[in-house]
């Protein structure tokens, strides 16, 4: 899902800088769990549009009590790119996937961003592509196909869907972390992740009102997207900002390998879904590959 100006960091976690790496993972494999819910009852748009909306009264006050709203107004035109980017079209993409297949396979694609991060840097930032990296490319999209031919897990009419929808959500996310390298370093992270939340609420809010469900949307379903937008969205948002500044990219990306374990977890415990055989060998694959494209050498840049 995201990325940051890359640098030199310590090889070691301390226990707070892991703990908030599981806090993270653990809310973020929630999130797959929580659209499933509620989708059917919102939509994909109408629900990101009022997660989002949800977000940004959650942070937008907090960056005011910063005093750092100049910097949201010197570097809005950036930071309405990333609200499209990393959170508009990402978000509703993933209510799209996930609305027709379970939240452990929708998450599972949706840790394919690294891989993309790295394709979009070697084709838009001229970085360069160990043969590692290669490798791992060639073999996450190996596990990709594997999950395309699971009919198992997958609803929709049209198979390709939720597997194009879910591709186009890590699309966006890797380019979003190329994006925010090139253009928004220095700025503090709760700026980008309020100024991201306000800008996709505002673009959004037209698609959402001509797509409003017809039928009053239930209680619950509301509860759901609150949660949706002020701990996954608000509170991730800040813990996300916060490791990438703290800890680098290098070692944030493990969030990317462990939110699909607790999101095939909380499926299982909550919305009783199993993983499939084919699921966990395109896990798997996939998995291996991102360790393969983000692998690197001790002592080279992080």
């Amino acid at each position: 899902m995201r990325a940051a100006p890359s640098d030199r960091r310590d090889n070691c976690l301390n226990l707070r800088q892991f703990s908030l790496l599981v806090l993270l993972s653990a809310i973020w494999g929630s999130s797959f769990m929580f659209i499933r819910l509620t989708v059917g009852d919102f939509g994909a748009v109408p629900l990101t549009a009022s997660r989002s909306l949800v977000g940004a009264c959650t942070l937008l006050p907090l960056m005011l009590l910063s005093k750092q709203w100049l910097l949201l107004r010197r570097y809005w035109p950036q930071l309405l790119v990333v609200g499209l980017i990393s959170t508009a079209l990402p978000f509703t993409f993933l209510s799209i996937s996930t609305q027709y297949t379970s939240a452990g396979f929708a998450s599972i694609l949706n840790a394919l961003t690294p891989v993309f991060s790295a394709l979009i840097a070697w084709l838009w930032l001229s970085e360069t592509l160990s043969l590692a990296a290669i490798g791992g490319i060639a073999l996450s999209f190996g596990g990709l196909v594997v999950m395309v031919f699971d009919r198992d897990t997958i609803s929709a009419s049209f198979p390709l869907l939720p597997v194009l929808a879910g591709i186009g959500a890590t699309l966006m996310y890797g380019l979003t972390g190329n994006y925010t390298r090139k253009y928004l370093i220095g700025v503090p992270p709760l700026v980008v992740s309020a100024g991201s939340q306000v800008f996709a609420s505002l673009a959004l809010a037209p698609f959402a009102w001509w797509l409003w469900p017809a039928a009053p949307v239930p209680a619950s379903s509301w509860v759901i997207a609150v949660v949706l937008g002020v701990l996954c969205t608000g509170v991730a948002y800040i813990i996300y900002f916060h490791l990438l500044a703290t800890v680098g990219v290098a070692r944030t990306v493990i969030v990317t390998y462990l939110a699909p374990v607790f999101a095939l977890l909380w499926g299982f415990l909550f919305l009783a879904e199993s993983p499939t055989p084919k699921m966990l060998i395109g896990a798997g694959a996939i998995m291996l590959g991102i360790g393969l494209t983000t692998y690197k050498k001790s002592g080279t840049s992080r």
